[in-house]
C-alpha cells in the first residue's frame, strides 16, 4: 500500500513527530487515538474525513514497517 507521507499531520493525528522518525509502536498508538477519536462521533464530518485520511496514512505507514522487519527477519534466517 502506497501513501503520502506529505499529507501526514502529526498534530491532527496526535503523533509525538513526523512520521519517519516514528516507530512502529508510536505509529500504533497514533492509529488508535485516531481510531478512537473517529469512534467518538463527536466529529462532523470534514474533521471525520480528515482523520480518516491520518488513519490511512498511518495505517499504510505501519504495514510498511512490519514488512520490512519480516523480511529483515527472513534475511537473517537465511544467513544461518
Amino acid at each position: 500500500m502506497s501513501f503520502d507521507a506529505a499529507k501526514f499531520d502529526p498534530g491532527l493525528a496526535g503523533a509525538p513527530g513526523p512520521l519517519e522518525e516514528l516507530s512502529f509502536e508510536q505509529l500504533l498508538d497514533a492509529l488508535e487515538l485516531v481510531t478512537n477519536r473517529l469512534a467518538s462521533g463527536e466529529l462532523g464530518i470534514e474533521a471525520a474525513t480528515d482523520l480518516y485520511e491520518q488513519a490511512e496514512i498511518l495505517h499504510a505507514a505501519a504495514e510498511q514497517r512490519l514488512a520490512a522487519v519480516e523480511a529483515r527477519i527472513e534475511r537473517l534466517r537465511g544467513s544461518e
